[in-house]
Order: C-alpha cells, then structure tokens, then sequence
C-alpha cells in the first residue's frame, strides 16, 4: 500500500479550516535546502511549503506554527527560486500604488529561530488554521471579497494624510538621488552627459570632442539612405547632367587644341 503522508521527500499534510474538516486542501512541506545561500531564508531553519491555496496569509501560518518554536517570519513566493519572494512584495509597500498581492496557489517559507522547530514541524498530522474554539483564523468566500472591497476605499482622514506625507517623502528623496547621479555621471557613447538645472544647458550638454564625429555619422546615415536613379524623373535628370558634362568637357579640350595649334613655330632645323 503506497504510503499517501509521503511523496518524493515532501510530508504530506491536510490543511484545516475547521475542527471537523473531512475534505482537505493538502500542503506538501519539507525542510528548505538550496545550494546558493539566502540570509532570508537561512539553511537548517526554514520549512519550505508547497501547493499554498491564495487565501491563506502569512499571520495564520505564524500563528500555528509557533507552537512549535518562535518563527521569525513568513515569506511568500510565486514558485521556488532565489529572487521569487522579492518579486512578489515587490510594489506592496509603496503608498498609493495600486498593486495587491497576488491571489494564487503559492509556496511559503517558515524561518525558525532554532533548528529544532524543523523537525517537529515535520511531524504534524495537520496544519490547523483555527482557533481552540474551532473559529477560523483566516477569511474566506464571500466575506474575504467583502473585505477586499472595503479596503479599496480609504475612510479616514489621518490615514490618509500618513500617506500622503509617506508618498510625497519617498517622491522627493527619489528626485533627489535622481540629481545626484546625474551631476556625477559621465558621457555616454554618443558624448551625451545629464546635468541638473544649475547646469550650463540645464538640459544636456554635448562634449566638443563627439560632435565632428556625430556629424560625420549624420551626413553618413543620410547618403546612405538616399535612393539614386530610382524613380524616373531622377534618371531623366542623371542623363541630361551627363549630357551638359560632357558638352562642357568637349569644349574644354577643343580650347586646348587651338591653344596648342597657336603655340607651334616652324622649326626647318
């Protein structure tokens, strides 16, 4: 009989919502190891969970796993990887930004403060979101979306304020570091070169030593992209400029023969 609380090194668990939960979700968990290190999600004491459904959060995985050992924190992430856990918070604390968390399946990262809450956690027949009153640690159906909804709408004056003095704090220390490296900067490959507004241009200043050679790629680009004798007007007036050229030549060297004819003597001797 294959052994279901098991599957490629991973422990199989039910997720429960409920003390009488029959029909579970069903989380695969084991302890996080990867070759290149992460101090986030430090080796030996990280728990590593798989097929995470979108409504469970990051404070009801803390608060049933802390009866095995202090947690640190809890990290989510799209899929495993690296740099996946900053991609998905990446935009989250930014104030007034309209980005949410994602709602999808995902894996989590529980970091122990001692190694030995691995090995306990590893031994659970269940996680278990719910209270000792058998009340749900977490929201879900209609009242999550409800919730959802009311949290698109800021109602409080001060709180609002908070973020805006935050936003407009974050904007100016960005334009800031913004006018720092451009007064540092140096000329990129077509002699171009940021300045701020207390600059010469208070735009862009252009290095004497490219402009000959920016010119010269200019007059280059527009030959090059010049059509000779493609339509008809352009070989009617190709024949008749060779026409007038060689008329002009023609009577050039007639001149010189008679010059020549002029400055012969005769010579019996």
């Amino acid at each position: 009989m294959v052994d279901l609380t098991e599957i490629e090194g991973y422990r199989v668990v039910p997720l429960r919502m409920t003390p009488d939960a029959k029909h579970c979700h069903s989380i695969y968990m084991r302890e996080h190891f990867i070759r290149l290190m992460d101090p986030n999600k430090p080796k030996g004491r990280t728990l590593f969970l798989l097929n995470v459904p979108p409504y469970v959060t990051e404070a009801s995985l803390k608060t049933f796993f802390k009866s095995k050992g202090k947690v640190e924190s809890v990290l989510f992430a799209e899929k495993p990887g690296r740099d996946e856990t900053e991609h998905w918070y990446e935009g989250l604390d930014v104030p007034f930004s309209n980005v949410q968390a994602p709602f999808k399946f995902k894996v989590a990262y529980v970091v122990f403060e001692k190694s030995t809450s691995i090995g306990q956690s590893l031994v659970i027949e269940s996680i278990d979101l719910f209270n000792s009153s058998g009340e749900c640690l977490i929201k879900t159906g209609m009242e999550l979306w409800h919730d959802n909804y009311v949290n698109k709408y800021i109602l409080d004056a001060e709180k609002t304020q908070r973020q805006i003095d935050a936003y407009m704090a974050s904007y100016d220390k960005r334009e800031r570091a913004a006018l720092a490296a451009a007064r540092t900067s140096e000329a990129d490959p077509d002699g171009w070169v940021t300045v701020g507004k207390d600059g010469r241009n208070a735009g862009f200043e252009q290095k004497e030593s490219v402009v000959g050679r920016i010119e010269r790629k200019m007059a280059k680009d527009k030959k090059t992209k010049e059509l000779k004798n493609f339509y008809t007007f352009q070989i009617r007036e190709s024949k008749m400029q060779n026409i007038v050229e060689l008329r002009k030549k023609y009577e050039e060297d007639k001149q010189k023969i008679e010059l020549l004819k002029k400055s012969r003597r005769f010579r019996p001797f």
